[in-house]
Order: structure tokens, then C-alpha cells, then sequence
């Protein structure tokens, strides 16, 4: 019966009252957190997992970001016979080059608009590279006539007719041999570009968008595909497409997709479970609610600290609140008749909130300035369990009916007391093996860390092997490595270009690569157009070469006076510069190419066919005032994996560290230390060397996972080992803990059946983990405390 105070009101109801506010608050909590996460932008930058202070990182994520190849979208089209492939490849590039989501689409057909025809044949002898001045000798240009001479029966004759008179020298074709080939020019048929077999007609499209930007890329491929549509009517042609933008959306697409099907199961085996377990629908929004505050505080905790979310984080950290699960789940077991919900959650409260600051040091060593997207990672954890055990300690309470118990409350049959029953010698077995696996793994020594991030993809292969067919047939430019150039301005970067392109060329014909680009090919640096134009011959001399060279042959007098006109005009027309260009499809192949940023100016050399690195990287031409750096983005980007894991591991060991500290300040026993910590140290031994026996290589999402089986390890030691309860309590504990193993496993077990490698290493080692914790924390936690003490 409730006491009467003095007031005449019931003590629980003066209380019930007292408690009124908290939900009050909690919503409003809520709904603000949400409003900033609402407003919060997420993107999928990878620089806040990078090392600050590493210019070698900045230059490889910029890359990533917007690098030319990652612009490059390769198609292939297949079936039917080789005049379909071919009418179909001409219908295309039409179609898609007066679209502005492409600046340059190619497939080896004449294929400028009028407009940059003009412009490169006005700026021909300042951009040819074959401009010299034996061209403009009596010699030079009797030999071009001729030439012109027998190109006038052939096919293209056409296009000589037109440009003859200003162009006996044929520098126009010169420049489109530049245009159209790139780093290589792949083998034509029909008068577009095949591959060697034949099967397929090739094309390249080079988007606006750089590869970073998924919409953009998204976009340009159903453009292509809508392109295609009408191009391909009445044949039996078929589309294929590859390049870092195409792959890079079909990974989104699968990811989501895997998401979205994993996220629905394992939600609905969370709601079974918790209905069958307790027979209570209440149990499903009591034990949604510290998960979701564990969500809303975490985002928006990132929010007010570091202004956008990033995609890998929040991927990450929804894994690690997979704990705040737990914190309901240890109330409903724990009930029974005659207590209140609020006795009840005082009484666990002292475990609960041990097992709350685990975590909340464990992740306050991933807070550091070199490493953005760590701090980001533990800010969105601390926060996240900050907010879902405090949901759990006050607002449950809160909202539950005081006497309220679900119909099928913790309790057990006499079997639990057999399986509680200390056993000090299963407790040694257990010992013995961790520390045989641990010798195990020492004296075998097998390969530890998976480093390379291509292993983690979830395109298929067979995709891949089509990309690298595409690339190969070609001749596009690898996308995994190219020379870059940092420079105070764009003139420097382009003389450096143009140092370290005569520098390939040399190693060209050595055979240690097939080809190269860079925009130094497309616009020269001005200190060569001057020298261009020095080697112009002067407007008399010209004419006198020129009736030398035409004596005998049947060209009209005065017929190349254009050409007499144009030499003399660019004699004194003034070097072209990049900001010159602009608008113009060779200015967006330009600035592609050569990149202004907060460092200066950046050239970029893409590297076909590279077979011999050592040789490209040592000698590389260097300036004074400018810097050229090999890279090798599969290499740099293992290199930054294994740095930011070497990071991590530290930070982990820091909090490891904070997680003794911590238990021991909360059970001020050193005992009780070992009984909750030692069986979670043995299952990490027992997961790591279950992952490597299964042929695993460990990754990042893999050592994320550890710190998760971490987390949640610590807190079956701390439940299991709990002083002074008496054997109903034990019972309801080992409830409780069965219930969190049992959801953990069915989630994550239907992770490890994921496709995709990242769910796959984490629902497996989170499998692992949890089984092994649970087996450890209950033969060792108890033996340990009983028989130290």
C-alpha cells in the first residue's frame, strides 16, 4: 500500500508526477536532434580518413575525387553484325555529343563541331607539336604538298580540300590526331573504333561530372543508356558500359540494396524475438526507444561538431549502437512482482552504467585532430550511448507502468542453475585454449591484414574483367596510375608537363609503358608557344619557299595566300592560356587535365600500359619551383589503409587501456576487474584466430567489429560477475544475456550472409563474437571472481 504523506497524496503518484517532465524533455530532445539531423549534408568524402599533413594523400584523394580517369565512361557495343555495331556506334556519338553532361565523347569518327574545328585551325601554330622550321623550308614545304597531293585521293580528300589553302603543312590534322587519340588510339573499323576481335564497337565518353560526383555520373549513364535506346532501333546491338563512375553507381545501387533487405530482416527478427521472448508488443517500442535517441544524438552530435556527416561513418557507427540494444532488453528480464520498473532499473543501474562508460572511454581514445573521421566516429559514439542509456535508466521508467512486468517475464528453468554453476576447470580448459590459439597464431604467423581496398568491392568480378577488356581496347588511361604535377601557376605546371613528357617519351621507347597524356598535349606552355613562333619564318621568306615549292605542281597561283596570312598573323597573335579556352570542348579537355586548387596548380599526366614502374619513378624530372610525383593509387591507397589501421590500433589500445581504468574505479577490485575483462580478452583471441582459420584477411570493418564484440563482451563480463546477487538474480541475468546474445546473432548471422564484403566481415566477426563472449563471460567471469577471492 502506497504511503500518505502529509499532503494526503500518494508517495508513488507524487513521484509518477515528478517523473511527467521527462518524456516531455525527451521528445523535445528528440525532435531537435532531429531538425539537425535533418539539415545535416552526408557525403561520402574518404578525406577524413586520411593522415593530415601528407601531401602525397591529398594529391591521391583529389584524385579519387575528380581525377580525368575517373571521369571516363568506356562503352562497348556487341551483337548483330559489324555495319550495325558500326551505324549504331555513329548514331550514339551523335546523339550523345549536344549533350552538356559530356565533354567529349570519341569513337574514332571525325567528330568536332564546326565551331572547335575553327578554333584549333587558328590557333594551329601555336598548338601543333609538329610546328618547326624545317616544315616552312622550300624543302619542308614541297614535301607537304605532296603529301596534301596524294591525301587528295584519298578518303580525305574532303576534309584537305577545305583546309588546303591555309594548311599546306597539314598542322589541322596534326592537331586531331592529338584530339581524337589521347593516350592511345584503338584499331577502326568502318570508321570507328573496334576492338581487335571485332566484337565490339568502341566508344569513350568523358563526362563533366567528375567520378566523385555519384549524381552526375548517375545521370550521364542513363543518358547513355536513353542515347543507346534510340540509336540501336532495328538491331540486334547490345550496351555494355564500365569506368570508376559506372561501377562506382553500381556499387551504391548494391549496397543499398543489400542494406535495405538486411536492415528489414534482421528488424523483424528483432520484433519476433522480443515478442516471442517477453509476449509483449510493448517490449518493441520500450526497446526501440534508446536506440533511436542513440541515433538522433549521435547525428547530431557530428552535426554541431563537424558540420556534415560523413557516409562511412554513419555506416560504422549504426554497427557499434547495435549495443544500445542490450540496455532494454537487461529491464524486461530483470522484472519481477513486487518491485517497480524504477527499483528495477536502480538496482541494475550501477552495472549498466559501468558498462555504458566502457564504451564511452573505450571511444574517447578515437578522438584525435590528425584523424577526422576516427574523432567522428567516437563523437557519433559516445553521444549515441550517452543518450541510449540515459533513454534506458530514466525514460523507460518514465513511460512504463510502475508495476508493469511483460506476461513471460526473465525467468528460467532449474537448467540455468546446472549451466551457472561455477566450474573452475571448464574455466582452465577455456584459458588453455585462448592461450594455445594465441601461441598458434604467433608461431604461424599468417597474413593478418587485408590492405588492399579493391578486395572489398561489391562489383562482381565478371564487371570488372569488362572494365579492364574496355580499358585495354582502348587504350584508355588506367585509372590506377599517372604522374602528377604541383606548381605555383599553370605555366610552371605546363613546363614541367612538357619536361616530363619528352622524359616518357624516352622511356616510351624503352617499352616501360604504351602511351600517356597530359595537358601540356592539348595546350602548350606559352614559353613554347613563343618558340613556336619564333620559328615561323618571316612573311617574305615564307612566299619565297613556297613559290619554290609549288614550281611543277598543279596548284593555281596565289591559292595558298590564306596561308601566307595566317603564318604572318600568328608570327605576333599571343600565347594561348588556359583561362583562354574556356567554354570550349578543348577547355574542358584542358581543365580536366590541369586543375587550380588550394595548393597552386595541378597537372596530371594519366599512364597507359605501365610495365615498368621502377623506371618511372626513378629519375622523374624535377624543377625548382615545381614538384612531379609518381602515383600509384592501388599502392598509395593500401599504404593509407594500413596507416589509418595502425592508427586505429593504437587508439583501440589507448581505450582498452580506459576500460581497465574505468572498472576498476567502478568495482574498486582488482578481482572483479579480471572477472569481467579476462573473458572478453580471451574471445577477441578466439574470434581472430576463428577469422583467419575461415581464410579471412583482416580490414578495417573487421577491427571496427572487434571494438563492437569489445563493447558488448565487456558487458557479459560485468552482468555475469555482479557481486552479491542471489541465485534468482543470476537467473534472470542469464536471461537477460541470453536474450542479447540471441538478437546479436541473428542479426549479424544475417549480415555474414551478405554478398557484399563489408556486411560479410562484419556480420561474421560480430557472429563470432558474440557467441564466444557469452561462452567466455560464462565459464570464466564467476570462477574468476569466486576463486580469487
Amino acid at each position: 500500500m502506497n504511503s500518505l504523506p502529509s499532503g494526503g497524496v500518494p508517495a508513488s503518484e507524487k513521484k509518477n508526477r515528478h517523473r511527467g517532465w521527462i518524456p516531455l524533455v525527451w521528445l523535445l530532445a528528440a525532435l531537435g536532434c532531429g531538425w539537425i539531423v535533418a539539415t545535416t549534408p552526408v557525403t561520402a568524402d574518404l578525406t577524413v580518413f586520411v593522415p593530415r599533413a601528407d601531401p602525397v594523400a591529398d594529391l591521391l584523394l583529389e584524385q579519387l575525387r575528380s581525377g580525368p580517369t575517373t571521369r571516363l565512361i568506356l562503352v562497348g557495343l556487341a551483337g548483330d553484325s559489324e555495319a550495325a555495331r558500326a551505324t549504331a556506334s555513329r548514331r550514339l556519338a551523335e546523339n550523345l555529343r549536344d549533350n552538356k553532361l559530356f565533354a567529349r565523347v570519341a569513337n574514332g569518327a571525325d567528330a568536332l563541331p564546326e565551331t572547335e574545328l575553327q578554333a584549333l585551325f587558328a590557333h594551329r601554330y601555336r598548338l601543333s607539336p609538329t610546328v618547326a622550321p624545317e616544315r616552312f623550308t622550300a624543302e619542308g614545304l614541297r614535301a607537304a604538298l605532296e603529301q596534301r597531293l596524294r591525301e587528295l585521293q584519298s578518303p580525305l580528300a574532303v576534309l584537305q580540300k577545305r583546309w588546303l589553302p591555309g594548311d599546306p603543312t597539314g598542322e589541322l590534322l596534326t592537331l586531331l590526331r592529338v584530339w581524337r587519340g589521347g593516350v592511345g588510339e584503338p584499331a577502326k573499323r568502318l570508321g570507328v573504333w573496334f576492338s581487335p576481335d571485332g566484337a565490339r564497337a568502341l566508344l569513350l565518353a568523358e563526362t563533366r561530372a567528375s567520378g566523385y560526383d555519384l549524381a552526375g555520373q548517375r545521370e550521364a549513364v542513363a543518358a547513355i543508356r536513353a542515347g543507346f535506346a534510340a540509336a540501336g532501333v532495328g538491331t540486334g546491338v547490345t550496351v555494355t558500359m564500365s569506368g570508376p563512375g559506372v561501377l562506382a553507381t553500381l556499387a551504391e545501387d548494391q549496397i543499398s540494396a543489400e542494406a535495405e533487405l538486411r536492415s528489414t530482416l534482421a528488424m523483424a527478427a528483432m520484433v519476433l524475438i522480443l515478442i516471442g521472448v517477453y509476449r509483449s508488443p510493448r517490449t518493441v517500442w520500450a526497446g526501440a526507444l534508446p536506440m533511436l535517441a542513440a541515433l538522433l544524438a549521435g547525428a547530431a552530435a557530428v552535426d554541431l561538431l563537424f558540420g556534415k556527416m560523413y557516409m562511412i561513418t554513419l555506416a560504422f557507427s549504426v554497427t557499434l549502437l547495435g549495443e544500445t540494444l542490450d540496455y532494454p532488453t537487461y529491464l524486461f528480464s530483470h522484472r519481477r512482482a513486487g518491485e517497480t520498473v524504477e527499483e528495477t532499473q536502480r538496482q541494475l543501474w550501477p552495472t549498466l552504467r559501468l558498462c555504458a562508460a566502457t564504451t564511452l572511454l573505450g571511444c574517447l581514445a578515437m578522438i584525435t585532430p590528425d584523424f577526422p573521421g576516427l574523432s567522428q566516429l567516437g563523437v557519433f559514439t559516445i553521444a549515441g550511448i550517452a543518450a541510449a542509456v540515459a533513454t534506458a535508466r530514466w525514460l523507460l521508467p518514465a513511460l512504463l507502468p510502475p508495476d508493469w512486468a511483460p506476461p513471460r517475464p526473465g525467468e528460467v528453468g532449474a537448467w540455468a542453475d546446472w549451466l551457472l554453476e561455477p566450474r573452475p576447470k571448464l574455466a582452465l580448459a577455456f584459458g588453455a585454449l585462448g592461450l594455445l590459439l594465441l601461441a598458434a597464431l604467433i608461431i604461424r604467423a599468417p597474413p593478418l591484414w587485408e590492405d588492399n581496398i579493391a578486395a572489398l568491392s561489391p562489383v562482381p568480378r565478371q564487371l570488372l574483367q569488362l572494365d579492364q577488356e574496355l580499358r585495354a581496347a582502348l587504350g584508355a588511361p588506367e585509372v590506377g596510375r599517372l604522374i602528377v604535377i604541383t606548381a605555383p601557376d599553370a605555366e610552371t605546371a605546363l613546363r614541367h608537363g612538357e619536361r616530363v613528357a619528352a622524359w616518357l617519351d624516352a622511356r616510351q621507347a624503352e617499352g616501360a609503358l604504351d602511351g600517356y597524356d597530359g595537358p601540356m598535349r592539348y595546350l602548350p606552355s606559352q614559353q613554347t608557344q613563343w618558340q613556336r613562333q619564333a620559328q615561323l619564318p618571316a612573311p617574305e621568306t615564307l612566299a619565297a619557299h613556297l613559290a619554290t615549292a609549288t614550281m611543277e605542281l598543279p596548284f593555281k597561283p596565289g591559292l595558298f595566300q590564306p596561308f601566307l596570312d595566317a603564318v604572318a598573323a600568328a608570327r605576333t597573335a599571343p600565347p594561348l592560356r588556359p583561362e583562354d579556352l574556356r567554354g570550349t570542348l578543348l577547355g574542358a579537355r584542358v581543365d580536366a587535365l590541369l586543375l587550380a586548387g588550394a595548393r597552386g596548380w595541378t597537372a596530371l599526366l594519366p599512364l597507359s600500359g605501365v610495365r615498368d614502374a621502377r623506371a618511372l619513378i626513378a629519375d622523374l624530372p624535377q624543377t625548382a619551383d615545381s614538384q612531379a610525383y609518381y602515383l600509384d593509387l592501388r599502392a598509395e591507397t593500401s599504404r593509407l589503409v594500413a596507416d589509418f589501421r595502425d592508427t586505429a590500433l593504437l587508439r583501440f589500445g589507448w581505450g582498452a587501456a580506459l576500460i581497465v581504468a574505468v572498472v576498476w574505479i567502478g568495482l574498486r577490485s582488482w578481482r572483479g576487474v579480471a572477472a569481467a575483462l579476462l573473458p572478453v580478452l580471451l574471445a577477441l583471441v578466439v574470434v581472430v584466430a576463428a577469422l583467419l582459420a575461415l581464410g579471412e584477411r583482416l580490414s578495417l570493418f573487421h577491427l571496427v567489429s572487434l571494438l563492437l564484440v569489445l563493447g558488448i563482451g565487456v558487458d557479459y563480463g560485468l552482468f555475469f560477475s555482479r557481486p552479491g546477487t542471489d541465485p534468482a538474480a543470476r537467473r534472470r541475468t542469464l536471461h537477460a544475456l541470453l536474450v542479447c546474445c540471441g538478437s546479436a546473432l541473428t542479426v549479424f548471422a544475417l549480415l555474414s550472409t551478405s554478398a557484399l564484403p563489408a556486411l560479410h566481415a562484419i556480420g561474421l566477426t560480430v557472429s563470432l563474437g558474440v557467441v564466444a563472449s557469452f561462452a567466455a563471460a560464462l565459464a570464466l567471469a564467476r570462477p574468476l571472481l569466486t576463486r580469487m577471492s
